[in-house]
């Protein structure tokens, strides 16, 4: 019987996750790069973009240091066009931005608001739109958005996250619908409540 072949093997393929410094989108990114993808692992603080592709340089896989905000399209479209640049495609997508904050709903103020969704939605939105083309020219490409139990059920005082988490949800389920013709695959993952920076000053509180 000829051995399984290894259903993990990502050798060659590029992969871009944003949000990849800290967090579940770093331990993703490095997760990319221990199954063989090229991973191009990003976010705004350059810091910790280097120290993160220092550690996918280590695994013996190729990486690129830009920043990114996603907030902001032009800088995105910036980071599409290097990564182009440089590995000439993109295969994989990870949406693992995030912006969260502890606030009674009765007191959100609308900047809080809009910025907590810009993030975690328009962002993730966003990334998606700009990485379309390349992702169709790959034939294989993949969309991972992360999304979050708070998508499914409340948890108290963070309701402009849960929002945003379940808008990220519907947008996955509708890219997924329209882009399968295309040749991407589009999923998200759900997590539970798992000890992060982004979390780590409200998750005793939640």
């Amino acid at each position: 019987m000829n051995q399984a072949e290894n259903i993990t093997d990502l050798s060659n393929r590029i992969a871009v996750v944003i949000g990849g410094t800290s967090g579940l989108g770093r331990a993703i990114a490095i997760g990319l790069a221990r199954s063989g993808a090229n991973v191009v692992a990003t976010g705004r603080r350059e810091e910790l973009i280097e120290e993160v592709c220092a550690e996918i340089e280590t695994i013996g896989r190729k990486t690129l240091r830009q920043t990114v905000d996603v907030s902001n399209r032009e800088s995105i479209d910036i980071l599409r066009g290097a990564v182009i640049k440089q590995f000439g495609g993109v295969d994989i997508l990870v949406n693992a931005a995030g912006r969260t904050a502890r606030t009674a709903t009765k007191e959100v103020s609308e900047s809080e608001w809009q910025e907590i969704l810009d993030t975690n939605l328009n962002g993730t939105l966003r990334a998606c739109q700009s990485f379309y083309e390349p992702l169709k020219q790959s034939e294989r490409g993949r969309i991972v958005n992360i999304a979050s139990l708070a998508s499914f059920v409340a948890f108290h005082e963070v309701a402009a996250y849960g929002a945003s988490k379940a808008a990220v949800l519907a947008l996955t389920k509708s890219l997924g619908c329209e882009w399968a013709k295309d040749g991407i695959c589009v999923n998200a993952l759900v997590p539970g409540v798992f000890p992060t920076e982004l979390n780590e000053k409200i998750q005793g509180e939640i």
